[in-house]
């Protein structure tokens, strides 16, 4: 059964012997307790042996260098160990198979391991082959003992779930070497190919530079007795070449190809140059009218204008928009036109208009705040003295019918018969904890209600601990230790008016 494995294997594809250990036939039985490493040798075999000699127990150590291995094997007997010996190649004194030795020697073992895997002496120190032969010259040693034993029952399954996975691991081993092969194969086709590119280009610019010095040439200048000739060309069949007055010969005009294809060149683009002149003629005059923004100093269509009413100023969108968001968030009423405000010599800028606003396209809130800032609930208008404005709180539409009253300084609507205005807010709210019987904090002026229980109220804003009373609104104690709590609370409720 020991060459089971080895019948079931039918792939050629190599293993390490790392990949094949990992596989459960393998590792379920054996455990790996060492590796060594050194030169293939007497002297490092006959470590090895010795130290396997001194484990209680059976030992076996695999031997690989390259891609040859060698497993020995130590059969346990007290006093009287036994070495077993296997090569997976024909030695050199069995060439018709594997064969093993078996031996209770250790200097036999040692120099039987030396002919089943000879050293490899190093050349010369010039030689370029010297490291390449100390490479093949060591070895690594595997050591490994029995588990413990488990049921068998399995080996079947197992074996043939190992035979798959190193089926596995050889595949993916030799697609690794396959895609490193490629890569390098790749890498070859990509610089040939630049190197033929390149030689492709200069063989075109040599071409292009010998087809322009023939098409360079001087033609000969013509006589005085031609100059008022007809320009008429006659051609003679029977001649291939003209000859000038200086007895140089030329070949005609209409023989030279490279001619030919410059004039048919010529005439392409020309054609083609007319044609765009004239869709450019045209989709200038469907084009729209560009115009400068005064505050990005840029040039946009005319489609993305909005002309202030009043000065006319021709501002992009963007623009616009940006500047009556700003002044939006900053509750600033009425919105002046950004060019006439940054002119110190207007006395009389021109405003936006809350139509321009629902143009522009700002969001909900932001058209909310601007109609509480305009405030246009008469849809009227009327003068008021200005003096009188600026120094007031509360401002009063002073048209006939119209009551409403609204804060100058935050543009908020004031109702008539509330509580006093603050802006902030702190007006209404305590008029509303007054009204609805509420508790402040006496520590931190937290708002408080309570919606049943006792009286006994603490304070849940971080860091105050305040205990109080919800019935007097007195404090008890600022703790938060259960007992002193418990102690204020005693005191308290035994000595309050509302009891």
């Amino acid at each position: 059964e020991s060459l089971d494995i080895c019948r079931r294997w039918r792939e050629t594809l190599h293993l390490d012997f790392q990949d094949t250990y990992q596989v459960p036939i393998f590792e379920r039985p054996l455990k790996q307790v060492s590796t060594k490493h050194g030169q293939a040798c007497a002297q490092h075999f006959r470590a090895i042996l010795q130290e396997m000699q001194l484990t209680k127990s059976s030992t076996a150590v695999i031997v690989v260098r390259g891609s040859d291995s060698i497993v020995c094997l130590k059969l346990f007997e007290p006093g009287n160990d036994v070495f077993v010996l296997f090569d997976t190649r024909p030695p050199p004194d069995h060439p018709d198979g594997v064969a093993m030795t078996f031996s209770r020697s250790i200097e036999q073992t040692v120099h039987r391991l030396c002919i089943l895997m000879p050293s490899v002496t190093p050349g010369g120190q010039n030689s370029n082959l010297h490291w390449q032969s100390r490479l093949l010259s060591n070895c690594i040693s595997y050591v490994f003992v029995p588990r413990s034993a488990d049921g068998g029952d399995s080996e079947g399954p197992l074996l043939h779930s190992s035979l798959v996975l190193l089926t596995l691991q050889a595949e993916r081993s030799e697609l690794k070497r396959n895609h490193t092969h490629l890569l390098s194969r790749n890498q070859t086709l990509e610089r040939r190919m630049t190197e033929l590119q390149r030689t492709l280009q200069e063989e075109k610019e040599k071409a292009s530079q010998r087809r322009i010095e023939q098409q360079s040439r001087v033609a000969p200048r013509p006589s005085n007795r031609d100059v008022f000739r007809p320009s008429t060309r006659i051609h003679h069949p029977q001649s291939s070449t003209k000859r000038t007055d200086l007895g140089v010969t030329f070949p005609p005009e209409d023989s030279d190809p490279n001619l030919i294809l410059a004039l048919e060149l010529q005439r392409s683009f020309d054609l083609e140059d007319r044609e765009l002149t004239a869709q450019r003629g045209a989709l200038l005059k469907t084009a729209q009218r560009q115009y400068h923004c005064s505050v990005c100093l840029d040039d946009f269509p005319e489609d993305d204008v909005v002309r202030i009413d009043g000065c006319g100023h021709e501002i992009c969108r963007d623009c616009v928009r940006g500047h009556v968001c700003s002044k939006i968030d900053e509750h600033r009423f009425p919105v002046l036109c950004p060019v006439c405000t940054a002119d110190r010599g207007n006395r009389n800028p021109s405003t936006i208009t809350g139509q321009l606003v629902q143009l522009l396209g700002v969001s909900e809130e932001q058209y909310q705040t601007w109609v509480e800032m305009e405030m246009a609930q008469c849809n009227q208008s009327a003068f008021v003295d200005r003096h009188d404005m600026e120094a007031a709180d509360l401002m009063q539409c002073p048209v006939l019918g119209c009551d409403h009253v609204w804060c100058r300084k935050c543009q908020q609507t004031v109702e008539r018969g509330g509580p006093d205005h603050s802006c902030d807010g702190s007006k209404e709210l305590e008029h509303l904890v007054q009204e609805q019987g509420w508790r402040f904090c006496p520590n931190c002026k937290t708002p408080i209600q309570k919606l049943s229980g006792c009286n006994h109220l603490s304070c849940i804003a971080p860091g105050c601990n305040t205990h109080f009373c919800y019935a007097c609104g007195a404090t008890i104690n600022r703790t938060a230790i259960p007992s002193e709590i418990a102690a204020g609370k005693s005191a308290h409720f035994a000595n309050c008016r509302i009891w």
